[in-house]
């Protein structure tokens, strides 16, 4: 693998400096049932743009559909993720979060968003429009073209 451009490797830098800090002052794990890290993210994305199919779930993720499977039953097993009936397709089935997934996702969701708002007030209005701008710009260069 060639160099990483300075530039580049610089803002990843810090975005691994802010995303520590996040997690440390929010206390790092949940207190829930420890999760990996890719069972956190499929709960995530399960949460915040489900239900999914597999498939679906597996490109988002960024990882292959068997992996994706393992995520699922354990998230299953924890009563976080269920299994639902495609309504276009019988025989497909959409992961959903259920009531307990949707409750760890929103309790975490609100303990870091909580850390972060003192950052973000010392940004002026201005300041928080041009970089959420810029992370969605960012954002949209990762996202693989079928997600």
């Amino acid at each position: 693998m060639g160099r990483v451009n300075k530039d580049a490797q610089a803002l990843l830098d810090a975005f691994g400096v802010l995303i520590r800090h996040l997690t440390r002052i929010t206390g790092g794990p949940d207190d829930g049932p420890a999760l990996t890290s890719t069972q956190r993210l499929a709960l995530f994305e399960l949460a915040s743009g489900g239900p999914l199919r597999l498939n679906d779930l597996a490109l988002r993720l960024g990882v292959t559909a068997p992996t994706a499977s393992r995520a699922v039953d354990a998230l299953v097993e924890l009563d976080l993720v269920e299994r639902l009936p495609d309504p276009d397709d019988r025989r497909a089935v959409r992961l959903d979060v259920t009531h307990a997934g949707r409750t760890q996702f929103e309790e975490r969701h609100a303990r870091v968003a909580g850390a972060f708002e003192p950052a973000v007030a010392t940004l002026s209005p201005a300041e928080r429009a041009q970089l959420q701008a810029l992370l969605a710009r960012l954002a949209a260069e990762l996202t693989p073209p079928c997600a």
